[in-house]
């Protein structure tokens, strides 16, 4: 059996996939998961000193413009018949990496150091988890504004002593639990959204005693809340955090590619759509790949009126409906542009919040029924795109079934199909030996040149992974190389594959090799992958080896280290470094290329013929 149909009958035995939600900071992913699934709190709020009151309707995971979350998020229906929170927590080394870089912050702020040597202000998440974690919160005094982190840090002169300080106030050693528990029994469902919104705050703000800062916060919720029941094949919800940037990140591609019960709704807003996950989705959604585009869906967010200022060829819109209808279009021809094979089908559009109003009031021209409507209607759409995945890798097991069926009823073949092989063989056979350049250097030092100085900086405080930015530059190696392998092998591919084609249409009527060139062609495509991906795999370890994060007295990342606050120049400085450092990378890509494509290509190309 061929290497792909054992991965479709693997994809078909899937019973339930997790929905994972990608997208840009401030984006509004976590808003929309948690109107799509109902996870909100709604309670009765007076309407200034009138007397009367009013039925408001939040969510009950932290929402706002952006850096909300610390950490990724996932919900799933409780194992018992109560919710509770899972915590996994970032390790000991890595908070106190955090609070050594708000303590610098805010060290050179009270010492009113100079601009040069200044550091970046830490992420909004981080520095507000750090101060809880602290109790180095701003408050006023007197009437007066007092931030207590500058007046601690304007009692020590050394930082070192400001850290040393700082570390106690966390009490690191006393923030060992994991699981968070209700404290007692709930008599109504207000009370158990009510202490799940708050419990939930408090975590990701680091406020919650006994508990550090989270990496992971798993939210389990009990079937009063959140049951599965209408969708069978659904299992958990993942909001993963803000992408900062447009690069591909090591968890979203763990979640789009290495595993395959997921179901990713990239969330983008209704304006710059598909904009913000091209480059993703060019890592990923290539013609080599398989059952990726199945599991991928777009998210289109609007606000409020942004459909109806859409402009067609006739001027602006009559209506939503056509204006999201033209946006579609739209969003389908940028894919076009890209040759990217998005499905169009998966392409979804949510207002979450076009039932209430500015202050998350339902309008009084809608119903609760609209509102569980609305939702519903999205998610019976998810739930199509899993039986629409199914169905097509069913309709793949049948079709190779049929090829194989009329292999077998083929007959002995003719001299002139026999020539057409030996031919395409010795066609093949002049693809053994490559003759391309591979830059890759020059474009991992622009990837590293795209970083901010104090981002840079901190990236190489870590020896290149700073996890709390989604930064892993052994990562970003892999993800270069693969793009660059892909792209300067495709001609090498595309020749063989016009050969295997044109033997295709030659073969005489009926001949069993008609079937046997069509199967030719899906191992090709499955041959060329495995040869990308082993290869960009490979130079990242490389790219590791040269860098050697892990040794303790490492030069290299002693000197780039010991330049930040030097003066002027510090990236141009430390990218000398890393080319340097990198210099034989490029030579060693087109070897480790050259004996994987031998390998993983040519000889089982050949095997195929019964060739060794």
């Amino acid at each position: 059996m061929c290497e792909h149909l054992e991965r479709v009958e693997t994809l078909l035995s899937i019973p339930n996939y997790d929905l994972i939600f990608i997208g840009r900071i401030g984006v509004g992913k976590t808003t929309a998961i948690c109107r799509l699934f109902d996870l909100t709190l709604e309670e009765e709020k007076p309407i200034g000193r009138t007397g009367k009151t009013l039925i408001k309707s939040t969510e009950l995971l932290s929402t706002g413009a952006g850096r909300t979350t610390i950490g990724e998020v996932v919900i799933q229906p409780s194992d018992t018949s109560d919710c509770y929170f899972e915590i996994e927590s970032y390790p000991d080394e890595q908070i106190e990496e955090f609070i050594i870089e708000t303590c610098t912050y805010f060290w050179h702020k009270a010492h009113s150091t100079s601009a040069d040597v200044a550091p970046e202000i830490p992420a909004a998440e981080l520095l507000r988890a750090i101060r809880n974690l602290t109790d180095l919160r701003e408050a006023k005094v007197e009437g007066r504004a007092c931030d207590t982190a500058i007046e601690l840090a304007k009692q020590h002169s050394n930082l070192d002593d400001f850290i040393d300080a700082v570390f106690d106030r966390a009490g690191l050693e006393d923030r060992t639990q994991a699981k968070l528990l209700p404290p007692q029994p709930f008599g109504t469902l207000q009370e158990e959204k009510r202490w799940l919104k708050t419990a939930f705050a408090n975590l990701n703000l680091g406020k919650t005693p006994g508990f550090s800062l989270p990496k992971r916060i798993t939210v389990h919720l009990s079937d009063r809340i959140l049951n599965f029941d209408r969708y069978p094949k659904f299992r958990s919800i993942i909001d993963t955090r803000g992408m900062d940037n447009l690069h591909d990140r090591a968890d979203l591609a763990g979640y789009i590619r290495e595993r395959d019960n997921t179901i990713c709704l990239l969330a983008e807003t209704f304006t710059s759509a598909p904009t913000n996950v091209l480059e993703l989705l060019n890592q990923h959604l290539t013609p080599e790949s398989k059952d990726i585009d199945t599991k991928l869906a777009m998210l289109v967010l609007l606000q409020k009126g942004e459909a109806e200022d859409v402009v067609g060829l006739d001027g602006t819109v009559e209506s939503e409906t056509e204006g999201i209808e033209i946006r579609a279009q739209q969003i389908t021809d940028a894919f076009a542009r890209d040759n990217l094979k998005f499905l169009e089908q998966n392409i979804l559009f949510l207002d979450a919040l076009q039932h209430y109003d500015e202050q998350r009031v339902l309008k009084h021209y809608y119903t609760e029924e609209d509102v569980r409507n609305a939702r519903i209607a999205i998610l019976d759409n998810i739930q199509d795109i899993i039986y629409q995945r199914e169905q097509k890798l069913l309709r793949e097991v049948e079709g190779y079934e049929v090829m194989f069926e009329q292999i077998q009823a083929g007959g002995v073949l003719t001299q002139a199909d026999e020539d057409y092989v030996a031919n395409l063989k010795k066609k093949i056979a002049q693809h053994q030996t490559l003759n391309h350049r591979f830059l890759f250097v020059n474009r991992y030092l622009d990837r590293l040149r795209s970083y901010h100085a104090s981002t840079f900086r901190a990236i190489n405080a870590r020896r290149g992974v700073y996890e709390l930015s989604g930064i892993d530059i052994y990562f970003d190696a892999k993800a270069i190389v693969e793009r660059l392998v892909r792209a300067e092998l495709a001609g090498e591919k595309e020749q063989i594959a016009g050969a295997i084609s044109l033997v295709e249409q030659s073969a005489s009527e009926g001949s069993k090799l008609q079937p046997v060139m069509q199967f030719l062609q899906k191992q090709l495509d499955q041959f060329f992958e495995n040869v990308v991906m082993q290869v960009a795999v490979e130079m990242a370890q490389v790219v590791e080896d040269y860098l050697g994060p892990e040794a303790e007295r490492s030069e290299f990342w002693n000197t780039v280290q010991a330049r930040w606050g030097r003066g002027p120049g510090y990236r141009d400085d430390v990218l000398h470094q890393y080319k340097t450092q990198l210099k034989d990378c490029d030579a060693v890509l087109a070897a480790c290329v050259q004996s994987i494509w031998q390998s993983e290509f040519m000889q089982r190309l050949l095997l195929f013929f019964g060739d060794d």
